[in-house]
């Protein structure tokens, strides 16, 4: 199956400019008929408008920050529409994969669909984030599946008809069955913000910032099910819905973290 680029073009959001202009105009003539002068302290509504143009570096060390990443630099980003860093998994009954300038769009599949990322990403020692959420449907949206040294895991969003999140699988045992079985509710069309850390000690998860998994190493083998052999080494997919990602980036953690 070969990548499908859409021709339509993707236009940012942020078509409420005019609204916002015509209501601070409302706002400065109502100001200057009562002769109220409030210049030390702006409208709640400005003040709004304007954490809502934030320049895109500070809003990436926010949601870092946010997530609890340890740092917001070195990150290397994966665009989404690089086909040489994207190819289409084989499941067998693939969905339609198109990669956009800000998105990658998993169409269903019977029943999986997913890409890999042929990033040169390290199997210890790093950092991964990204965003998915599901468009329709009601299993797992995210099934991302990385490096753990010598083996491999899979983190589950939303598998077993939608409501379990966890590793699959630590010593044999999928994300329904271990210790990192976690009852969570997802919604659709919203984008749920994903980061994996990986180190020498442990395995651990957030979702929105909200730590969900802190799976020790020593001791433990970590392995996938094998219907996601085709998503090796790195790649995430969907089960039986349509599914979405974009801001793909991950980063190889620093000796003193």
């Amino acid at each position: 199956m070969s990548f499908r680029h859409p021709t339509r073009c993707v236009l940012p959001h942020g078509g409420g400019f005019p609204i916002f202009t015509t209501a601070v105009s409302l706002v400065a003539s109502l100001i200057l008929a009562s002769s109220v002068s409030h210049a030390d302290s702006p409208p709640a509504s400005e003040q709004g408008a304007a954490s809502e143009t934030a320049p895109a570096e500070a809003s990436d060390n926010a949601r870092a920050e946010a997530s609890g990443t340890a740092r917001a630099e070195n990150w290397q980003r994966v665009p989404t529409a690089d086909e040489a860093q994207w190819e289409v998994c084989r499941f067998g009954g693939d969905g339609d994969v198109v990669l956009e300038s800000q998105v990658i769009k998993l169409g269903v599949g019977d029943p999986l669909t997913g890409v890999i990322c042929t990033a040169a990403l390290p199997r210890d020692n790093y950092e991964l984030e990204l965003e998915s959420r599901r468009t329709s449907g009601f299993d797992f949206f995210c099934g991302l599946t990385f490096p753990v040294g010598e083996g491999q895991c899979s983190l589950i969003l939303g598998g077993w008809a939608g409501g379990i999140a966890g590793l699959s699988s630590i010593d044999g045992e999928d994300a329904s069955e271990n210790p990192t079985k976690r009852l969570m509710h997802f919604d659709n069309d919203r984008w749920y913000r994903v980061r994996i850390r990986v180190d020498a000690d442990a395995v651990q998860a957030w979702v929105d910032g909200k730590q969900i998994v802190n799976q020790p190493r020593q001791g433990h083998t970590f392995d996938i099910r094998p219907e996601m052999d085709p998503s090796l080494p790195l790649g995430v997919a969907a089960f039986q819905c349509d599914a979405e990602l974009r801001n793909f980036r991950w980063r190889k953690l620093q000796s003193e973290e």
